[in-house]
């Protein structure tokens, strides 16, 4: 007598926790698009800058705070393109400057080559601060305004 056999192989389930890897990888690229840290070119965080740097909003302009790099730079950053906060940086003088009065705060505007964005820096403070935002934010000086009123720096002598 002839015997057959049929053997049925089962296709392995993908375990519980590469399923929740998958998930939580899929979940992380829709939600934040899983962004990198940005580099930021920031003086190390100084006590003069902590509580500047800790009372910065969550959201600037619609766009979340990002995680920058170093980690010990006194520098933080929103959306992406990100708009970029640096406290400590040295000073500019420019007898030419376009200085804006935002409050009571004077910020020399500075434009990034051709049409790339605006740089904002103080003008008079300690400690110095400056603002990078890309032109896809325009009008830029909007990211300065809401800075401004987040940290109170009428107060910024």
């Amino acid at each position: 007598m002839l015997a057959s056999a049929y053997v049925f192989r089962r296709t392995p389930r993908p375990s519980a926790t590469r399923r929740t890897i998958v998930l939580a990888l899929a979940a992380c690229v829709v939600v934040s698009g899983c962004s990198t840290a940005v580099v930021v070119d920031a003086p190390p965080t100084s006590s003069a800058c902590e509580q500047i740097l800790a009372n910065t909003p969550i959201k600037l302009l619609g766009q979340l705070q990002r995680e920058t790099q170093p980690s010990d730079a006194a520098a933080v950053a929103w959306g992406d393109p990100p708009i970029v906060l640096a406290c400590g940086v040295e000073p500019i003088t420019s007898p030419t400057a376009q200085v804006i009065a935002v409050d009571s705060i004077e910020w020399i505007a500075s434009p990034i080559g051709e049409n790339d964005g605006t740089v904002f820096t103080t003008v008079d403070t300690s400690p110095v601060l400056q603002v990078r935002v890309p032109a896809a934010y325009r009008p830029e000086i909007d990211a300065v305004v809401d800075i401004t009123a987040a940290l109170s720096l009428d107060g910024l002598s």
